[in-house]
C-alpha cells in the first residue's frame, strides 16, 4: 500500500474544514481500504448483504489513524464479556467503545475451550467498537456490504428458522406409540447434532456415515466437499423455512474452512479441526 492518510485534529477523526473536506477524506479511506475489506468479507446466507470481518474493520482504524483492541475479559452467567475499544494512535485518545459477548446458548460454541470462547469475544468487541466509529466508511465502499460485523451473524443469516427437528418426541404415558410413530420420530431427529459439533454426522450423499471432522481429516478432497456442501441451498421444511439443524451443520463447516485456511498459513486462530 503506497498511500498514507493522516485524518486526525484535536476532536478525533477529521480535519475540521466542514464536512465537504471530511467526507473527501472518508472517500480516500474507502478507497485505500476496499481491496482489504472486500477481499475478506463473507456473504453469509441467502442474502446478497456481505458482511465485514475484523481485519476489514482494522484496515479501516489503521487508515485512520488509529487502533483497536480490547481488554476485560469476565465470565458472566451467561456467557463471556469484554469491552473493545478504538484509540488514536498519536495520544491514545479513545474514540469508541463497545461491548463484546459469547453466549453459553450459541450451539457452534457450547463445545469449545474456554481460550477459544474468550479469543472470539475479544474478535467480536474490536469489531463491534470499529463499527461505530467507522460504519460510514463501509457503506461508502461498496453497497453490497452490511455494517454489521461478521463474526456477529449465524451462518444461515438473519432469518426465521424452522425448529420442526428440535419438537419434543410425544411422551410414552401419553399414547402408545406404534413403529410407525417411533419410525416417523426418527426421521424427524435425523441429523440432530448430539455432543461434540464437529461430531456431526451427514446422513446423506457419497460421506454418510462420516462426521464431519471424519471428512475435514481427510485433506483437501474433504475440505473441497465441505465447501461444496456448505453452498448448496438449505432444503426447506413445511413452513417454508430453512431446518434449524441445517443452519448449525453449515456453521460448523464455514468454522473448520477458517481454521484449515488459518492453519495453511501457519496462523491457526483458535483450535484445529
Amino acid at each position: 500500500m503506497n498511500e498514507q492518510i493522516v485524518l486526525k485534529n484535536d476532536h478525533g477523526l477529521g480535519h475540521s474544514n466542514g464536512v465537504q473536506n471530511y467526507m473527501r477524506q472518508a472517500t480516500d479511506v474507502a478507497g485505500v481500504c476496499r481491496a482489504i475489506v472486500m477481499e475478506t468479507a463473507q456473504q453469509i446466507g441467502k442474502g446478497d448483504k456481505k458482511y465485514v470481518r475484523v481485519e476489514g474493520w482494522q484496515s479501516i482504524a489503521v487508515a485512520h489513524g488509529c487502533v483497536a483492541s480490547a481488554r476485560d475479559v469476565e465470565r458472566l452467567e451467561d456467557g463471556y464479556r469484554c469491552i473493545g475499544e478504538v484509540k488514536r494512535m498519536d495520544n491514545g485518545q479513545v474514540i469508541s467503545q463497545a461491548e463484546g459477548f459469547l453466549g453459553d446458548d450459541e450451539p457452534m460454541w457450547e463445545k469449545r475451550p474456554t481460550y477459544a470462547k474468550r479469543a472470539m469475544c475479544q474478535t467480536r468487541a474490536i469489531s463491534r467498537a470499529c463499527r461505530s466509529a467507522f460504519a460510514h466508511i463501509v457503506v461508502l465502499i461498496d453497497k453490497s456490504l452490511s455494517t454489521t460485523p461478521a463474526e456477529e451473524v449465524p451462518y444461515g443469516g438473519f432469518q426465521d428458522i424452522n425448529t420442526e427437528k428440535f419438537e419434543e418426541a410425544p411422551k410414552a404415558e401419553s399414547a402408545k406409540i406404534s413403529k410407525a410413530d417411533l419410525a416417523d420420530i426418527t426421521a424427524k431427529l435425523n441429523g440432530v447434532r448430539i455432543g461434540e459439533p464437529r461430531d456431526m454426522e451427514l446422513k446423506f450423499g457419497k460421506h454418510k456415515g462420516s462426521t464431519l471432522r471424519q471428512i475435514a481429516m481427510l485433506g483437501d478432497k474433504g475440505l473441497d466437499y465441505l465447501e461444496w456442501l456448505s453452498r448448496q441451498d438449505l432444503k426447506p421444511g413445511a413452513d417454508g423455512k430453512p431446518y434449524k439443524n441445517d443452519i448449525i451443520r453449515n456453521e460448523i463447516i464455514q468454522e473448520i474452512l477458517l481454521e484449515s485456511e488459518a492453519l495453511s498459513k501457519g496462523t491457526p486462530d483458535e483450535i484445529p479441526f
